[in-house]
């Protein structure tokens, strides 16, 4: 069976390599950047939600991240679903797209999701993960 320190290890390593060789050095630099907001302790929670999603603006960085989340996210949320679950996502997926701005709020959802995921939840062990798979790159 799969650990969570197994499947972290390896959604780490397909964010390093679904990451462009020129942007690896960005990639590295927001997991750095991600790590000290999650230590400073003295910083207060609001701080740090602003300091992470300010850090996150690179483009470079967030692509191959969500590109990543997005596979997990079909993964799970489709391959491993039956038929009934299969056709209530997609008509959920109809409505929003039908609304007009549904998309868009799903991508900022996801940009915002991710570095606040990486300072407040268990994401700390992804960030050290990105940041060994480059070095070792």
């Amino acid at each position: 069976m799969e650990t969570k320190q197994d499947k972290t290890r390896e959604i780490g390593k397909a964010i390093v390599v679904a990451t462009r060789p020129d942007e690896l050095e960005a990639l590295r630099a927001w997991a750095q950047t991600m790590l000290d907001i999650r230590s400073n302790s003295s910083m207060p929670m609001i701080s740090k939600a602003k300091a992470a999603i300010v850090a996150s603006t690179d483009r470079k960085v967030l692509a191959p991240i969500l590109q990543v989340a997005w596979q997990e996210l079909k993964r799970v949320g489709w391959k491993e679903r039956g038929l009934p679950a299969r056709m209530a996502m997609a008509a959920a997926a109809a409505a929003l797209t039908l609304s007009g701005q549904g998309a868009g709020i799903a991508a900022l959802g996801g940009a915002i999701g991710v570095p606040l995921f990486v300072v407040f939840g268990a994401g700390g062990a992804l960030a050290g993960v990105i940041i060994d798979e480059i070095r070792k790159k």
